[in-house]
């Protein structure tokens, strides 16, 4: 079955075509939003899972070898429904008990039985093991190769067993000769013999260095590499002679009086690298910044961080030392970034925030009424009130239009009264009077 997805044309009243997702069920048209395609059947409603040909409801029910099966359980054993909370399912086989332990079809009690190869095994203790499809004793029994050996303390040799103390085992073959050791399949007598890398050497009491063998009393043999001196030490890889070398941390240093120190558990030598707080730098003459190492030539530590050489100072931030020239500090809180400003204990940007009383507003161009922002653009600010338009004047904590209106003594008051306390309204006020009363003599 071939369910190939479409966008299909629809073509409605005044020919409009009106697109819409459809998709193919085999040859014909289904809307998935509405509908459903089984094994090439369509049915309702859409979004559900399929049962073969039928649609079902997870929620409630479960689809076991195309059957429906219905709030019996949440699990299938084989073609048929159970309910993992009471009952156990073996091998095709439902069990009316929880968490149960399979053995094959059977279900089986770990603690008096064990399971092996599909098989139970009945009157067991904890420590038995398995022999193919047999529990056995390990202090009494021995198990090669599936099969069971009455005898204890034999060792196998392929699917045989046998004494070490009479015999030798070498590449799955028996030999009657005990003490013997294996060199690739062969076995030979390390008495007078010796063996290195699956080849054998006549010759008694010879060591192996990598692939040949050496006298140690000619030679040295380090992880694998050979010096033709008897006597030398390893430092790694490298024969040396102390009297002329010393070896700190698997490297070779000339003698020169220092003796290695430890650095993180590694030794090395102070005139050859620097440790720093047990990191290991291949420099000498390095400072510490925490546990870098740096130069002072090029660099700077403040709190334990390193700097390029600006000439700037460290200061202190909640306890912690930090340079200006990179950090900013706010109320005992350090930010990792210079020339910010501070709103109570928060660094900010004039040109993207607004700081009023210590709360941060994510626009810039504000200005601060009272505890709030307010933009002077459409309002105006008296005395921590805010009103709407911009451009009025202020009278206490009142705005008003000047061009209509006058404060005297904190009160709005018209335009053409006089303010007792402002000498320079005597003119206007005179100008009103003329206004108004003409005929009156000045």
């Amino acid at each position: 079955m071939i369910i190939l997805s479409q966008l299909h044309v629809i073509t409605g009243a005044g020919g409009r075509g009106a697109y819409t997702h459809m998709k193919y069920c085999e040859s014909k048209l289904y809307n998935p939003r509405y509908q459903t395609c089984c094994d090439g059947v369509i049915t309702v409603p859409g979004g559900w899972p399929c049962c073969k040909t039928e649609v079902y409801n997870s929620e409630n029910a479960i689809c076991c070898k195309d059957k429906i099966h219905y709030k019996k359980g949440a699990s299938c054993c084989k073609d048929e429904a159970y309910n993992p909370e009471y009952e156990t399912c073996c091998d095709e086989k439902i069990y009316p008990v929880k968490d149960g332990n399979c053995c094959g079809e059977k279900i089986y009690d770990p603690r008096t039985e064990k399971c092996c190869d599909g098989s139970i095994n009945d009157k067991v203790e904890s420590f038995y093991q398995c022999c193919s499809d047999k529990a056995y004793n390990p202090f009494h029994k021995t198990c090669c190769s599936g099969k069971l050996y009455s005898e204890k303390d034999l060792e196998c040799c392929g699917e045989k067993s046998y004494s070490p103390l009479h015999e030798s085992c070498c590449s799955g073959n028996l030999y009657s000769q005990r003490g013997m050791k294996c060199c690739g399949h062969k076995i030979y007598n390390p008495l007078y013999e010796s063996c290195c890398s699956g080849n054998l050497y006549s010759q008694r009491g010879l060591q192996c260095c990598g692939d040949t063998t050496y006298n140690p009393l000619n030679g040295t043999c380090c992880s694998g590499n050979l010096y033709p001196h008897g006597g030398l030490q390893c430092c790694g890889d490298s024969g040396y002679s102390p009297l002329h070398h010393t070896c700190c941390s698997g490297k070779l240093y000339l003698i020169g009086g220092l003796e290695c120190h430890s650095c993180g558990g590694e030794s090395y030598s102070p005139l050859y690298e620097t440790c720093c707080s047990g990191k290991l730098y291949p420099h000498s003459g390095l400072q510490c910044c925490g546990d870098s190492g740096y130069s002072p030539l090029h660099q700077t530590c403040c709190s334990g961080k390193l700097y390029p050489i600006g000439g700037l100072e460290c200061k202190s931030c909640g306890g912690e030392s930090y340079s200006p020239l990179y950090e900013t500090c706010c109320s005992g809180k350090l930010y990792p970034h210079s020339g910010l400003q501070c709103c109570g204990d928060s660094g900010y940007s004039p040109l993207h925030q607004t700081c009023c009383s210590g709360t941060l507003y994510s626009e810039r161009g504000l200005g601060c009424c009272g505890d709030r922002s307010y933009s002077p653009l459409h309002h105006t600010c008296c005395n921590g009130i805010v009103y709407e338009p911009s451009g009025l004047s202020c009278c206490g904590t009142q705005a008003y239009d000047s061009s209509t209106l006058s404060c005297c003594n904190g009160k709005i008051t018209h335009s053409y009264s006089i303010c007792s306390t402002d000498r320079r309204t005597i003119r206007d006020y005179r100008e009103v009077l003329r206004r108004f009363s003409p005929l009156l003599i000045f």
